[in-house]
């Protein structure tokens, strides 16, 4: 989301926004990343909507759409755009969760693109999320003149 918030910072259009932050979802599922799956059994059974990984994933976001909404009343925040690709940069994760645990499909992740750690490689994962969204918050605080 913080990524996705970045774009839509500098990029001043509503469709390049959009673009942008389903771009960043794509480009960021390259990077190896901790995500439920990495503490998941393969062949674990589908059918169950909501798991700790869900509720870890709706932590994360809470704490995004908050750190965004305080960033969107700085100076030169532009708060619908900023909002606009935050949202769709989290689109893939939204449409395909649910997707994929009832039916087992997804619609809008490639799962060769996607590079998802293994539970012994976890903290690495973690790091590189850290890095890149508090890079991107960093660099959304200063474009919108909060620092």
């Amino acid at each position: 989301m913080m990524a996705g918030a970045l774009i839509g910072q500098l990029v001043g259009h509503p469709a390049a926004a959009l673009g942008g932050g389903l771009a960043s979802h794509a480009l960021l599922d390259v990077i190896p990343h901790t995500e439920g799956r990495t503490f998941k059994a393969e062949g674990s059974p589908r059918g169950r909507l909501v798991s700790p990984e869900h509720l870890e994933a709706g932590v994360e976001f809470v704490a995004a759409a908050l750190a965004i909404a305080w960033i969107t009343r700085c100076p030169a925040a532009d708060g619908r755009l900023i909002a606009l690709a935050a949202l769709a940069a989290i689109l893939p994760d939204i449409v395909d969760q649910p997707l994929e645990r009832l039916r087992g499909i997804r619609l809008l992740h490639v799962r060769r693109w996607h590079w998802t750690v293994a539970r012994r490689h976890a903290l690495w994962g973690i790091l590189t999320q850290l890095v890149i969204a508090g890079g991107a918050g960093l660099a959304l605080l200063k474009l919108t003149g909060c620092v």
